[in-house]
């Protein structure tokens, strides 16, 4: 995650949409030995130190942080490298403002204009939470019901595996299309977690800049050489040669 003070263009002013479920796992992580938190949160004795730091804070500052980061610009791993919001145009950043859902599991859905702190959990933690046995129990249904709450056409679902499962895809009421990246080597084709992270980041930023508006047009996509290889049902496969 990116560290604060940032240089984002503006300052989160939206509530924290699930600020009860959020509040219950500060506390069971809080609840936590350091050794097992150590353990959930798979981290070395080097940095076990600002991992703990991270969870010193009382409840209530995770739901309104005195010092966060707004959504679009809290995170820095390569799908977020890809997407750099930073170089965004301004009508870009409101389209994503409105738009972009990054899917958390601290806080459920982070959108552009929440302020978040900095965190450290990952959506396939092993964290029992007020009789929930994962984070996907507990998230599963809140985060379908907000889905099929939005008043879009269709969404776009460009989470990993470990994201995309914690919504019952089967209960989503919206058109949903789930993309999927591919390398192509010596006539095999494989994911490549690096490459597919990046093109989701890539992919993000473009539907934000060129304004897309249907399903259809996401088949146009054709940055860092790939193009779409196949569309059936709801999945959308795009492939280029490995580089």
């Amino acid at each position: 995650m990116s560290s604060f003070p940032s240089n984002a263009p503006y300052v989160g002013c939206s509530s924290v949409p699930f600020s009860k479920a959020t509040k219950e796992i500060v506390k069971s992580v809080q609840a936590m030995s350091t050794s097992q938190r150590q353990e959930l949160l798979k981290v070395s004795d080097k940095l076990l130190h600002s991992v703990e730091k991270k969870w010193s804070l009382s409840p209530s500052e995770y739901l309104v942080p005195s010092k966060g980061l707004p959504g679009l610009f809290a995170y820095n791993g390569e799908a977020f490298k890809s997407f750099d919001p930073n170089s965004l145009g301004n009508s870009a950043i409101q389209r994503a403002k409105k738009s972009l859902a990054i899917v958390s599991a601290l806080y459920g859905i982070v959108l552009g204009e929440m302020n978040i702190v900095n965190y450290r959990l990952e959506m396939q933690s092993k964290l029992q939470v007020n009789g929930y046995k994962n984070l996907y129990s507990l998230w599963r249904p809140i985060l379908t019901q907000w889905l099929n709450n939005q008043e879009s056409g269709f969404v776009v679902n460009l989470c990993s595996r470990e994201y995309s499962k914690v919504f019952d895809w089967k209960s989503v009421t919206l058109p949903a299309l789930h993309i999927d990246f591919k390398q192509l080597k010596n006539g095999e084709m494989k994911s490549v977690s690096v490459f597919s992270k990046q093109a989701r980041g890539t992919m993000a930023r473009w539907i934000f800049t060129e304004n897309i508006q249907t399903i259809f047009s996401i088949a146009s996509f054709d940055l860092d050489g790939y193009r779409l290889y196949s569309h059936e049902n709801h999945n959308m496969v795009f492939l280029r040669e490995e580089i």
